[in-house]
């Protein structure tokens, strides 16, 4: 018991008022606080259940057991502990009897530091329960506000549950590159949904199974690489693990392993629609954040996307049919590392760069072929001309035909988050061929999504602009409003192009796009009504892009295909923060429920 100080300790009531009452609520704490006469003991508790806060002097206590009549949490009184996986233990205050008067503790029994919140995050996802896993996230980030130690354990319990990287750990490696666009408030939206995705994504799944790396032996890293290729292209993870997990503890360097792991998912082309490459390089990435030792235990989750995918490109019709795409993009397979040696050396200029772009996003598939094996030979970098495509893959999104219907928007989502993916390997891996080839594959989807710019939506122009609002903060809002309204896709591309045009900053423009993005995710008991990682994928795309074009128009088309993209889905059912509002109310000490007294 707390040492009693009757200058500190808030009178509740009398001991004889009490058991007359059973419970009595005590004035100037905040929270409230409720005392309780049971069994012929005096306890207190946090007067908020800590499920979603409804009143608990409303409950009923037998047999030392408190139950909350909302949705019947049971507490053991003494201890604040629940009795139920879906909600979370009671602070408890300790209590002292003077001359007949009950007092409180101004503070609660035992207040949690840094571990025991980590403790229940891990339980909160162990379990699935969202409450929990909110105020976890919360209480961190107010010990953390870079938001690295909630990414930092999102991670471990990620690598150690999933068999695969999936969109949780997704959009976890999505918000270590949004968070420092972000206020605290969206911070924490973005970060509790990525944790509340993880924990859905684990929900009923056995813990992964742990494989070895190869014992004994000294391979050289080529002959990894090689080794893993083989094992990819017959299909077989466990074989294609042990290499890994072999690479992630020798001395090779992670752009080496990326460019392993990546060049390996280019055996099949554009492979299940680039999801193998995609997914792979957002676990990278994640990678990259936490720092090479993190590589043993996240490298895993990468080899089923890329090793299992049964199907690419060279499957379907239309890129056999009526133009063979396939038989050219082989030969490029087998010829690209000869163009690349015969362009070293030389100088490709901004100009010839400017020049392809349409070729990109023409109709003649044969051409763009040949102007991007021109280009190599000419001397382009492989990274340059990633860059390129990844552009001409969003301005397919900006200039996407409202006439098509809303799934239509998978295809050029998808080829702008690979083509996006395929630029970010390059940058960080030496440009083999296997890894190169990948150019000519975004390239040929974007070639595939012509067909979803007929007509071609213009990009949005002066005299339209001028009639919108010319303040940052009136347009960030107005770009929220327009959201809130059904497929006004035009009318944010309109603010965005606006917002730009003007001159205002960027970041300010991705805070507001991540929250407008948040908050249309999902709840917890409507899974499907909601937006899902792939925009998430998309906006992150396009920051990464915008920044490698900072300064020039091409930023402006980039967010506006972002923009049209995130408002052809809005809005949704957005139930997916009511819990993270809650659950930072409880943290925060404050009520849920008006009760009148309180």
């Amino acid at each position: 018991m707390g040492h009693f100080d009757p200058a500190t300790w808030h009178r509740a009531c009398t001991v004889e008022e009490l058991k007359a009452k059973g419970v009595q609520r005590v004035a100037g704490i905040r929270p409230v606080v409720s005392v309780y006469h049971h069994d012929g003991k005096i306890s207190a508790v946090d007067n908020r259940c800590p499920h979603l806060g409804f009143p608990l002097h409303r409950g009923t206590v037998k047999d030392g057991v408190l139950t909350c009549h909302w949705h019947h949490a049971d507490f053991d009184l003494c201890s604040g502990c629940t009795y139920n996986l879906f909600a979370d233990d009671v602070p408890t205050y300790d209590t002292h009897v003077q001359d007949g008067v009950i007092f409180v503790a101004p503070r609660p029994r035992r207040e949690p530091g840094k571990d025991d919140f980590i403790r229940r995050l891990h339980k909160g996802l162990d379990q699935n329960v969202p409450v929990i896993v909110a105020k976890s996230v919360d209480a961190l980030l107010t010990l953390d506000p870079s938001g690295r130690t909630v990414i930092q354990e999102l991670a471990r319990f990620g690598s150690r549950r999933h068999s695969r990287a999936v969109g949780g750990m997704t959009n976890l490696s999505i918000a270590a590159t949004l968070l420092p666009f972000l206020t605290p408030k969206t911070a924490y939206y973005v970060l509790y949904n990525a944790a509340k995705n993880i924990a859905d994504n684990c929900a009923g799944q056995a813990p992964r199974l742990r494989n070895e790396p190869l014992h004994g032996g000294k391979q050289d890293v080529e002959t990894l690489g090689r080794s893993f290729r083989t094992w990819v292209a017959h299909r077989d993870v466990y074989a294609a693990e042990r290499v890994m997990l072999t690479l992630a503890q020798s001395d090779a360097t992670l752009p080496e392993i990326a460019g392993i792991l990546l060049g390996a998912s280019t055996f099949r082309v554009y492979g299940n629609d680039g999801h193998g490459l995609d997914l792979a390089n957002k676990g990278l990435e994640l990678i990259e954040y936490l720092g090479r030792d993190s590589a043993v235990e996240l490298l895993p989750l990468l080899i089923e996307g890329i090793t299992t995918r049964k199907t690419g490109a060279e499957d379907l019709t239309s890129w056999n049919h009526p133009v063979d795409t396939i038989a050219p993009l082989r030969e490029a397979e087998r010829e690209i590392g000869g163009w690349i040696e015969a362009g070293r050396g030389k100088t490709f200029s901004f100009e010839q760069e400017q020049a392809l772009i349409p070729v990109l996003l023409g109709g003649d598939a044969l051409k763009i072929i040949a102007e991007l094996k021109g280009a190599l030979q000419a001397g382009a970098a492989p990274v340059t001309l990633a860059k390129l495509v990844a552009y001409a893959a969003v301005r397919r999104m900006a200039h996407f035909a409202m006439s098509n219907v809303v799934q239509d928007w998978f295809w050029p989502q998808h080829t702008h988050t690979y083509a996006n993916a395929v630029h970010q390997a390059l940058k960080r891996s030496p440009p083999t061929p296997e890894l190169a080839i990948a150019i000519f594959h975004g390239a040929m989807s974007v070639y595939m999504d012509r067909f979803l710019n007929v007509p071609a939506v213009p990009l949005p122009d002066d005299k339209a602009l001028e009639k919108l609002p010319a303040g940052a903060e009136e347009l960030r809002a107005r770009l929220l409003e327009v959201l809130n309204q059904q497929a006004e896709v035009d009318a944010a591309a309109r603010t965005v192009a606006r917002y730009l045009r003007l001159g205002h900053p960027l970041g300010a423009l991705i805070e507001t796009l991540a929250l407008a993005t948040v908050r249309e995710c999902p709840g917890d008991f409507r899974p499907n009504e909601g937006i899902d990682f792939h925009y998430w994928q998309a906006l992150e795309a396009g920051v990464r892009q915008a920044r490698e074009w900072e300064g020039r128009p091409e930023v402006e088309h980039i967010f506006v295909g972002i923009a049209r993209h995130l408002a052809a889905a809005c809005p949704t059912s957005r139930s997916g923060l009511q819990i993270a509002d809650v659950a930072h109310r409880l943290n925060q000490g404050l009520s849920i429920h008006d009760d009148g007294a309180e």
